[in-house]
């Protein structure tokens, strides 16, 4: 039996803004909704442990733990594990609070994170939050390419509030190699531009041993860029596939709609 306690000071919250909070789990983002009900969905497992939460207000997801203590029971009970099968499946539900079985891998769609993506800047947002769950991240940026040059839209990490709305060069060697479509892994030996992206991470206040971008390229022009740090070394050709295959699926939405 789990047992929650929010802490909506610790994100410096001003309560007359509203108690208007959004949850993902990587796949699916669920919102607005209030503390509350939050609680009341971790209480039941229907909300993951390793979910990321936003408030209305901010602009960069956090870790769950930042606003909620959660105690767990192992004398209680937990809820079952279901097997694969639909004749040990229970109704599905959109209710926050009703428990649910855990999303299967091969369930998970890459639209589906952008599902509900309003215009490209929201999809941008989306794609960062499933990244950083996709390859258990520590640091991640969005830089966001306008007319008038690149700039950090969306970050995460610990000092990600601060380096928001920043401008970078376009001819910094990071957004020059995502403007010809060339992505970046800086590891074992990053070269220049992969020294500029861990450099960046290490802005975020975190010293990754892997760091990766990929280019978000709308109709062949460069509309964004996302890079992703970890404090773990190595990083997987499956999982730079899987993150791959979320930029592909936002591209297709972004052309599709017309978002650029």
């Amino acid at each position: 039996m789990r047992s929650v306690k929010m802490l909506a000071e610790s994100g410096g919250i001003d309560p007359s803004i509203g108690d208007r909070w959004y949850v993902s789990d990587g796949a699916n983002a669920v919102g607005p909704v209030n503390l509350e009900l939050i609680a009341r969905g971790i209480e039941a497992g229907k909300v993951p442990l390793e979910s990321f939460v936003r408030h209305e207000a901010w602009k960069v997801w956090r870790p769950l733990s930042e606003i909620a203590i959660v105690s767990i029971d192992s004398a209680a009970p937990t809820q079952p594990r279901f097997a694969r099968g639909p004749e040990t499946l229970p109704g599905m539900t959109d209710d926050i609070t009703e428990p649910g079985r855990p999303v299967f891998p091969d369930e998970i769609m890459p639209a589906d994170a952008f599902a509900g993506a309003a215009d490209l800047d929201d999809a941008l947002l989306l794609l960062m939050n499933a990244a950083v769950l996709r390859v258990h991240a520590d640091a991640a940026l969005v830089h966001v390419v306008r007319p008038d040059g690149a700039m950090i839209l969306y970050a995460h990490g610990a000092f990600g509030r601060d380096l928001l709305g920043q401008p970078t060069s376009m001819l910094d060697p990071v957004m020059t190699a995502a403007a010809v479509g060339s992505s970046i892994v800086a590891e074992p030996s990053p070269g220049p531009a992969g020294q500029a992206l861990c450099a960046r991470m290490l802005q975020l206040g975190v010293a990754c041993e892997v760091a990766f971008m990929l280019p978000v390229l709308v109709h062949q022009r460069l509309a964004a860029t996302l890079e992703v740090g970890r404090k773990a070394a190595g990083v997987r050709a499956s999982e730079l596939a899987a993150v791959e295959r979320l930029v592909d699926a936002l591209v297709t939405k972004a052309e599709a709609d017309g978002w650029f």
